[in-house]
């Protein structure tokens, strides 16, 4: 087209040269060509044009939740596939040149990122596409479907910042967010100088206070020092007296020690002679415990052997037991074998008797089974019968009936709907009544009404209308001129009067399109039309529309004709239709009764087969059983022969008792082996019993001849310990006096300096030669009374010094940085005053162009409206916002676009044109607006069309593509609008590309 190729390089950079999807939603495969200007895409629901705006979203980095549809990218994810691609090609910064940006979603909610088919990180990919001027969660750019309503939900501050960015000028939106930063750091700062201030004021006070303090300290300090020096006087006086008494108690240490020795080493020579005597007790205890031990074996073995012998000695008791036993089994076994005898003889007879008259059982068996049969088979007949006329009357007769009760129910129940009694009057109110009205839910009550909203289309999302009609139970309104009037010219009725229903349905339209105001009448009509009540606007003759509009430019009316069509979406009651269906459910009915009693007479039938097949049964079980008893008789019979073998085969009497015998004499052989084993055990016993007693006497005789050594060694020991224990004594005295020496040496050094008087380094020499004239009790008496002094003075902590120092420090910090901070301000307001004064007018411009664009799209619909700058005060930045004011009815104030004022399709023109107002103002390269006139109606759509057709198609204006589910009839076109109407079906070919012209 002219309009493309006049498009310079500049101005298609960053605009859409094609969007490719695979396996994406609704789409396996598809290429979609934009063209430079307006692009209208359109198609019934669900047939994937929201889609191709998804694709471009996420295709160009955004997230799902812009499209407020679901939660992960992975759900756009065709079924049964594992990932999805999506290629969006903009126009490059060179000529004859693109770019492109691929997306590849995986299932695991991940994607890979590439430009132009090189992978990048998520960041550089979003990079990229921001340096095209393209802002994909920027609701002045991108405003998806499910989001439509979001743009209303914005506040100002949030839809000055959108449109700002829509802008894409960095400067405004830079400015605008350092002169918020720079608002933030003044506030910051004052409130930091003024708490600083307060704390200077108390740091101050506070310094005051600690100069008194530091003065006490000062002379506390003074006597502490002396009393220092008394005490380290004193100390030094006490050490070297403990000096003088340690070396006298050094001589007495020595000769305990030498005491001490010399009774130790008479106690050792008595300790090796007592652990010698206690060696040999040990040995003769020893061998007790052994000569013990082995008696205690012999014994537990010869009781082994005795119950051994019992136990020999029970086994033939229950040896001879057992003999009686067999003995009077094989008694019992004799007489059970004559019994099995005659039972086997009794079968077989019984089995002959059994086998002549077998062959005559055998053949009356087979008859029954044959008879059984044959009932059988005659009674399923019977069965497939019924099920076959049950069959018929479930699936065809009783669903048949139930169709033409429910049909002579819709037809005989119409005053809860509405209707028209002739159905060749319903086209007359079809083609009033717009068909959303005709479709629309009714509700009497406002609060149903939302509630009903609320659930259809808010939370189901449905395309459905719903109206409210006040409560009634009379017609409100009557005929401008009374039907009598109008006869002649052709006229039979009023519309009203061929329409019933619900009164207040039937108010609602007289009151929405006066249907109490236009007459019906015949094709004669169309010659009296000069002659009919210029109060008649609208009328009907025949299959002819009459309607009466006033001039805009002269004071005479103009009549449109136009010729109606029926649209069959009324219900309508037909007479004859509800007598032929009447007729038809009584026949149907007829059927039904004849085939219920088919069904009666073959469950008859079957019943009386049932009967003779049972008989038929029992005489076969009754033969079945007499021919398994002839054969479990030959088993029987069998299995007693084999019993009374195996009887008749046992040992006899006589090999039991030799067995016996042979048993006994092995069993005797060992008793007498065992008992003269027991009497060798018995020996062994009594001479380890002998042994024992001689061993203990042998210990007892021991333990009387050293008995008195155990009295001299006590004697020893404790003369030893009473030696020991003295000279620990002595030592410990001489240890504490050395301790208290140094002790005190200690204190010395601590007090002062760590020096002693000794050394050349002592800080109190001076001092204490002006003290040697003075004794212990009188610096015992001195150190006193600089105690009771210094309890007299307060005490103050050492720490009040450094704090005076720090506090003195910081109060002047104090004072230097209030003094700063006050010179930093200054700086800023100037520099947030230059800043403001370069912003705001570019701001306010902005706005006024916006304002101005908004207001004139709107006056040209017939409605009033501009965009105001909303602020609080001229430097609170974050209170800057836009507000959108709307006047949709004369006499009303203009008032702030809301979602709780403004019906939805008010709101969608107010968004839809502010969206237009952009046109002018930003600089984005293309614009996507999904379904933004639902809810207008007719009128409004065709204005927001023609203006948006006026602005998007203007030379060098943004790419614009504008999804819709439909467009109205005799619209606007021009050469730079492009239709694309999107189909969904199974035909289309696999790998389709729209066509590029």
């Amino acid at each position: 087209m002219a309009g493309d190729r006049a498009l310079s390089s500049k101005q298609l950079t960053g605009r859409i040269h094609s969007v490719y999807c695979k396996d994406f939603v609704s789409y396996s495969e598809i290429t979609f060509h934009p063209k430079h200007y307006l692009n209208v895409l359109t198609g019934p629901n669900g047939s994937g044009k929201s889609t191709i705006v998804s694709a471009i979203i996420l295709g160009l980095g955004g997230e799902p939740i812009l499209l407020d549809r679901s939660a992960s990218v992975a759900d756009y994810i065709q079924s049964n596939k594992t990932s999805a691609t999506i290629i969006v090609r903009v126009y490059g910064r060179t000529p004859n040149t693109t770019e492109t940006f691929r997306r590849v979603i995986n299932s695991n909610g991940s994607s890979i990122f590439s430009v132009n088919d090189k992978d990048t990180s998520k960041k550089n990919f979003l990079s990229a596409v921001s340096s095209y001027n393209i802002q994909v969660s920027n609701l002045c750019q991108f405003l998806p479907q499910d989001r439509v309503q979001d743009f209303s939900k914005m506040n100002p501050q949030e839809l000055l910042l959108n449109t700002m960015s829509s802008v894409c000028d960095d400067e405004l939106t830079n400015s605008f967010n350092l002169l918020k930063q720079m608002r933030a750091q003044q506030a910051n700062a004052n409130a930091n100088r003024e708490k600083e201030k307060s704390d200077l004021v108390k740091k101050q006070k506070r310094l005051e206070h600690l100069q008194m303090t530091v003065a006490q300290y000062k002379e506390r300090e003074e006597v502490k020092q002396k009393l220092q020096v008394y005490s380290a006087k004193k100390l030094w006086l006490e050490t070297q007296a403990g000096e003088t008494k340690a070396a006298e108690m050094k001589a007495l240490v020595k000769k305990a020690k030498t005491q001490s020795d010399k009774l130790k080493d008479q106690h050792d020579k008595l300790v090796q002679a007592q652990e010698q005597i206690q060696r040999k007790k040990v040995s003769l205890r020893e061998s007790c415990l052994e000569k013990t031990r082995l008696l205690e074996k012999a014994v537990s073995e010869k009781t082994a052997i005795e119950n051994q012998l019992d136990s020999l000695k029970q086994g033939i008791g229950e040896k001879k037991y057992e003999l009686e036993q067999s003995i009077q089994k094989s008694l019992r076994t004799a007489t059970e074998c004559d019994k099995l005898n005659q039972l086997v003889e009794n079968k077989i007879y019984e089995l002959e008797t059994l086998n002549k008259s077998r062959p005559q059982i055998v053949s009356e068996l087979e008859r029954t089974k044959e008879s059984c049969a044959a009932a059988r088979g005659k009674a399923m007949e019977q069965y497939n019968r019924r099920k076959q006329l049950e069959q018929k009357l479930n699936d065809e007769k009783i669903p048949e009936i139930t169709a033409y009760k429910h049909k002579i129910e819709r037809l005989r129940n119409v005053k809860m709907q509405l209707t028209v009694e002739n159905h060749e009057d319903a086209k007359y109110l079809e083609n009033v009544v717009s068909q959303r009205d005709l479709f629309a839910f009714a509700c009497e009550d406002k609060e149903d009404m939302s509630d009903l909203i609320n659930e259809l289309c808010v939370k189901q999302k449905l395309g459905v209308n719903v109206i409210y009609c006040a409560p009634a139970d009379r017609l409100m309104y009557c005929p401008k001129v009374p039907i009598g009037d109008l006869r002649s010219f052709g006229f039979r009725s009023y519309l009203v009067d061929l329409v019933t229903g619900p009164i207040p349905l039937i108010n609602k339209l007289c009151a929405s399109y006066s249907i109490h105001n236009i007459p019906i009448g015949t094709e004669t009509v169309s010659n009296y039309t000069s002659s009919i009540p210029k109060t008649i606007r609208v009328y009907f003759g025949g299959s002819k529309k009459f309607v009466v509009t006033a001039s805009r430019y002269r004071s005479d009316t103009i009549l449109t004709e136009s010729t109606i069509r029926a649209k069959n979406q009324l219900i309508t009651v037909d007479a004859q239709q509800l007598a032929l269906v009447m007729k038809q459910c009584s026949e149907a009915v007829r059927e039904s009764d004849s085939i219920k009693n088919a069904i009666t007479k073959t469950d008859n039938e079957f019943e009386r087969l049932q009967t003779v097949a049972k008989d038929e049964q029992e005489k076969r079980r009754k033969l079945d059983q007499k021919i398994t008893h002839f054969n479990n008789l030959k088993m029987e019979i069998e299995t007693l022969k084999k019993k009374l073998e195996a009887l008749q085969s046992n040992n006899t009497l006589d090999s039991l008792k030799t067995n016996f015998y042979k048993s006994l004499q092995i069993d005797l052989k060992k008793i007498v082996e065992t008992e003269a084993k027991l009497c060798a055990y018995l020996q062994s016993v009594e001479r380890l019993m002998i042994e024992k007693k001689l061993a203990h006497a042998r210990a007892s005789v021991y333990m009387l001849q050293h008995e008195s050594q155990y009295d001299a060694l006590s004697e020893s020991e404790q003369q030893s310990k009473a030696a020991t224990r003295d000279f620990q004594q002595l030592l410990q005295g001489l240890e504490n006096q050395i301790s208290d020496v140094n002790k005190r040496k200690n204190d010395v050094q601590r007090l002062c300096d760590g020096e002693l008087p000794t050394s050349s380094k002592f800080p109190f020499k001076k001092e204490f030669r002006e003290l040697e004239s003075i004794d212990l009790p009188g610096l015992r008496e001195a150190i006193h009374d600089f105690q009771a002094r210094l309890e007299c003075m307060k005490s103050v902590n050492s720490e009040a010094i450094d704090s005076y120092q720090q506090l003195h420090n910081e109060v002047q910090q104090l004072e230097e940085g209030i003094q700063e901070s006050v010179n930093q301000a200054k700086s800023m307001e100037q520099e947030m005053s230059s800043l403001y004064n370069k912003w705001e007018p570019k701001l306010n411009s902005l706005v006024d162009t916006i304002s101005t664009k908004f207001s004139e799209f709107m006056e040209a619909i017939e409605y009033v409206g501009e965009v105001v700058l909303f602020k609080t005060d001229k430097y609170d930045f974050d209170s800057y916002g836009i507000q959108i004011m709307v006047q949709f009815r004369r006499g009303l104030q203009l008032q702030a676009l809301d979602k709780f004022i403004q019906s939805g399709g008010e709101r969608a023109v107010s968004i839809a044109i502010y969206s237009l107002s952009l046109q002018h103002v930003t600089h984005v390269p293309f614009r996507c607006v999904d379904e933004i006139n639902q809810g207008m109606d007719a009128t409004n759509e065709r204005h927001i069309f023609d203006l948006l057709l006026k602005e998007a198609t203007k030379h060098g204006s943004a790419q614009y593509l504008f999804v819709t589910p439909k467009l109205l009839r005799d619209l606007n076109y021009n050469e730079h609008l492009c239709v694309s109407i999107v189909h969904n079906s199974k035909t289309v070919c696999h790998g389709m590309k729209f066509p590029k012209t």
